[in-house]
């Protein structure tokens, strides 16, 4: 049913219910509040003890965690999120039951965590399924190299992949339906973004042959 000419689905609707409920714009794709989340995740102390933990609270300057330790004020921790990649800071306060850390981030990752972390407030606000064919792993290792049909190559770096696809930030420009490889996987490009592409194997993986410790 529609009213006044949008349904109860538009965008209009749904960007206004998401901005009062999260306090963020989406229509700029800024998530600088706090979204409350519930990943897995591994940190990294400067001893370089890992210890399994699990994030409860992200914005594009901070993460909380719900960890079993409890680093020092100023510590420097890396932490790595299956769903969202490596991450680097510094302890700024303590929580109860954890701690949160300050990020560092460069403006481009910036505005790729505020577009993921409005994305997951967007599906679970909704209860929206992720309707993508496959889950997304991002690799611990982000950087490759795509090699052309030509014989050239070109530094990339991978925002994730799965069985099928992959995800890549490219200063090079490619063209559509080209033919590139990773290593010795090849792909067709099939999506162009911004600074980068996005490229479908000719041979899927199988279910358990990748991970977050895959190189390409």
């Amino acid at each position: 049913m529609r009213k006044n000419g949008r349904s109860r689905g538009s965008p209009d609707r749904l960007a206004m219910s998401l901005s009062a409920h999260f306090n963020f714009d989406v229509s700029g794709c800024r998530a600088h509040n706090p979204v409350r989340v519930d990943f897995e995740a591994r940190v990294t102390l400067p001893e370089g003890q890992e210890h399994a933990c699990r994030i409860v609270e992200m914005s594009t300057g901070e993460i909380v965690f719900f960890a079993p330790v409890q680093p020092r004020y100023g510590d420097r921790v890396v932490a790595y999120v299956p769903e969202l990649g490596r991450f680097e800071g510094d302890v700024e306060r303590e929580v109860e039951g954890g701690f949160a850390i300050s990020l560092w981030l460069t403006e481009a990752r910036r505005r790729r965590l505020a577009a993921q972390l409005v994305w997951f407030a967007n599906r679970d606000f909704l209860g929206l399924p992720d309707s993508r064919r496959h889950r997304r792993i991002v690799p611990r290792m982000q950087w490759t190299r795509v090699r052309h049909i030509d014989g050239s190559e070109q530094i990339a770096e991978i925002n994730d992949f799965s069985l099928c696809a992959i995800s890549v930030d490219s200063p090079e420009p490619v063209a559509l339906g080209e033919r590139v490889a990773f290593g010795v996987k090849a792909a067709i490009v099939n999506r162009l973004f911004e600074g980068g592409f996005v490229a479908e194997f000719e041979e899927p993986f199988n279910e358990g042959e990748i991970d977050e410790t895959t190189r390409f």
